[in-house]
């Protein structure tokens, strides 16, 4: 679901839309209904996807994401091989466009955006590396499980564990990106409301709010990318098993074993994410 943010009460009907179907899903949880697998699914999955939404919604939409993503990437091989051919130069040119690509992306999202962006790129993009990071967190947390409980987890043998890495692969990068992203961009419009003019005094407001405001985004943040995980495992047992009756029940096992190593791990990774965003506070003094 993308907001419109071109009308003055767009983001304040998106909040509250988005509240009432938390309510909605809250209410569907307490009720005899919930004993339907697909209602319980709905439950277990929107619930945190709700609340990660209105804790963190897509600035520039879901399209435009994943546009830069793949931009991001094409840049990155990009440098690799220039580097590797010894054109410095010209890696230089390939950051440069892949940065005003970026800002112009995030000029254009809002006022909200817009303003931090214009008062330092460099900030906007060091907070998609360590957005990145977190992907980079996510994937090999996701697909390390195997190996680290590999009497609970597995990706099967022969071609269907390559089909299984390669599901987990996409579904967990994808997520763990798109979650990161919009973690670090909340916290880079708060950091941008709690400048002051002397960087000293913006890291020693910022950092601790920023470490908390990371924690718990991260919490939620991890939550969802769980469900993707849980959607995977579904469709991944019914190809190994096709006489599988039901998808909720590997998703419901999945949630059940996963969620309570993940939430430790996203208020972690948050929590230190959030502090490196508050300590990036170097060009604050140019509004002095």
């Amino acid at each position: 679901m993308r907001c419109s943010y071109a009308h003055p009460n767009g983001r304040d009907r998106c909040v509250f839309t988005s509240i009432m179907l938390l309510g909605a899903l809250f209410a569907l949880s307490a009720s005899p209904a919930a004993r339907v697998p697909l209602v319980s699914a709905l439950v277990l999955v929107g619930v945190p996807l709700m609340t990660f939404s209105v804790a963190a919604p897509s600035r520039i939409g879901l399209v435009n994401e994943l546009r830069l993503l793949l931009r991001g990437g094409e840049a990155l091989v990009l440098r690799f091989l220039c580097l590797i051919a010894g054109r410095r130069e010209m890696a230089t040119h390939v950051r440069r466009r892949y940065r005003d690509m970026v800002g112009a992306a995030y000029r254009a999202s809002g006022e909200q955006v817009a303003d931090a962006t214009d008062l330092d790129v460099e900030r906007l993009m060091h907070a998609r590396r360590l957005g990145a990071f977190a992907g980079l967190l996510g994937v090999l947390a996701g697909l390390g499980l195997p190996f680290t409980y590999p009497s609970v987890y597995t990706f099967g043998d022969g071609f269907d564990a390559v089909l299984v890495f390669g599901l987990d692969l996409v579904a967990f990068g994808l997520a763990s990106r798109l979650v990161g992203e919009r973690i670090v961009l909340r916290l880079f419009e708060a950091t941008h409301a709690l400048r002051d003019g002397s960087p000293s005094v913006s890291r020693l407001r910022a950092t601790p709010l920023m470490a908390v405001l990371g924690g718990a985004l991260g919490a939620v943040g991890a939550l969802v990318i769980v469900s993707v995980g849980a959607m995977a495992c579904a469709v991944e047992t019914w190809w190994i098993e096709p006489q599988l009756h039901s998808l909720a029940q590997p998703a419901f096992w999945f949630l059940r074993w996963t969620a309570p190593n993940a939430l430790p791990l996203g208020i972690g990774a948050g929590a230190i994410i959030g502090a490196g965003v508050g300590l990036a506070q170097a060009r604050l003094d140019d509004d002095a």
